[in-house]
């Protein structure tokens, strides 16, 4: 209905979804700045933000796939500002509870695959399942005028890409960086990391590339945008030059500036694989300590995690703060206890840790134990623009903005 009454606006521009584990909004950023670079005006919807073509809206609904009245609204708003491309990030859940239904995809990208939102779809199948609705999607949907063809990239390097790779399209392509060769494929983009992982730097089918944001699997999120760039008409000269200015997503692996002679970075991972992640990002960052703020974004609903986070966390991070993220109607204090469970019970190393269940509180510590080449890690909420607290409780808050306000407190 939200389709009909938009006047079904994914007829009149070329769309791109994007779906896996981890690295969508980043991607999907990427895409569009690479297209929008060479003069192919690309909006697109995040859980981070949403680009009209013109203007940049942050994404304060809470759901990163929208429903369909306000995903069709967006879409038509993208038309109307005369884009001819738009890239939508695919949730599991958004899939799952069909909100795609009325967009007529020309193109799905699949990032990764790792074990999350569990307790959501009742196993790892069945998670698997709910993206895959983004590839039947395309393969049922009718070819435009303009564009008639139907596109599947995926990265090579994740175990899973086969399976999305089974679904029916007239051109698919991959993307590895461990040389992999897959017959259904029919072009593949060879890359490879040049320098350390945090360079930034990567080369593919003979082009150079850097990007300027931390993490080497921001490399393989910029590899995917390229190619998928380069299966659109866009040569990897022009989208390495974009890549080169691209100034990152907000609360993905951002650094909060300051003069005071340590980093301060602020990341979303909120689930195992994107936790770790960011993590070991941070941590392959030349440093004196690493200091890590987290808590257990959505530990109500999957336990399991709590533990695994207080693991890494100790694997990696010299200090730890234990806070509250988003808490709903669990009890704060056991989820603390259980992560701190998890730092304790890695046995290689035993790195000081304490709990600070006020947030602002936690980050206000950090920056007044937090001393010359340091690094502060907030991880758990990123772009999200509120904060859940006991009692479903729902508050406006901002992780960078209230680390420069307690920044600016510091003597």
């Amino acid at each position: 209905m939200a389709n009909a009454y938009f006047g079904r606006p994914s007829e009149k521009m070329i769309i791109i979804g994007i779906t896996g584990t981890a690295g969508k909004s980043t991607t999907a950023a990427m895409l569009a700045h690479i297209l929008t670079s060479a003069g192919k005006k690309c909006g697109y919807i995040t859980t981070v933000d949403f680009f009209d073509g013109n203007s940049h809206f942050l994404n304060k609904h809470g759901l990163s796939m929208p429903g369909g009245l306000l995903l069709q609204k967006s879409l038509r708003q993208m038309a109307a500002a005369g884009c001819k491309y738009a890239v939508v990030e695919c949730t599991s859940e958004g899939l799952q509870q069909n909100r795609h239904l009325g967009i007529n995809f020309d193109a799905a990208l699949f990032t990764n695959l790792s074990c999350a939102h569990l307790e959501a779809h009742g196993s790892f199948g069945n998670y698997r399942k709910a993206k895959s609705k983004l590839f039947s999607a395309l393969g049922g949907s009718v070819k435009k005028s303009f564009f008639g063809q139907k596109v599947i990239g995926v990265n090579l390097d994740d175990p899973t890409a086969g399976f999305f790779l089974s679904f029916p399209a007239n051109i698919k392509f991959g993307v590895s960086f461990k040389n992999l060769k897959v017959g259904d494929v029919g072009q593949i983009f060879n890359a490879k990391l040049v320098g350390s992982d945090f360079s930034g730097q990567f080369e593919m089918n003979g082009e150079k590339f850097r990007v300027n944001v931390l993490g080497g699997f921001n490399c393989q999120n910029a590899a995917l945008a390229a190619a998928a760039a380069n299966m659109l008409g866009v040569d990897l000269v022009q989208a390495s030059a974009a890549l080169g200015d691209f100034q990152g997503v907000r609360g993905r692996m951002e650094q909060v500036v300051n003069n005071r002679g340590f980093n301060i970075i602020v990341d979303y991972g909120c689930e195992p694989a994107s936790f770790k992640a960011a993590v070991e990002a941070a941590a392959q960052l030349p440093h004196g300590r690493l200091i890590h703020v987290f808590g257990s974004t959505g530990g109500h609903r999957d336990k399991s995690k709590r533990f695994e986070f207080g693991k890494t966390s100790a694997e990696y991070a010299d200090y730890i703060i234990v806070t509250n993220d988003d808490v709903y109607e669990s009890d704060p204090e056991e989820i603390a206890r259980n992560i701190e469970l998890g730092i304790r019970n890695y046995e290689l190393r035993k790195p000081p840790s304490e709990i600070i269940l006020d947030r602002r509180s936690a980050i206000s510590r950090a920056l007044s134990v937090v001393q010359k080449n340091d690094i502060v890690l907030v991880t758990g909420k990123g772009s999200e623009q509120f904060l859940i607290l006991p009692g479903n409780k729902r508050i406006d808050w901002d992780d960078v903005s209230v680390v420069k306000e307690e920044l600016s407190k510091l003597t």
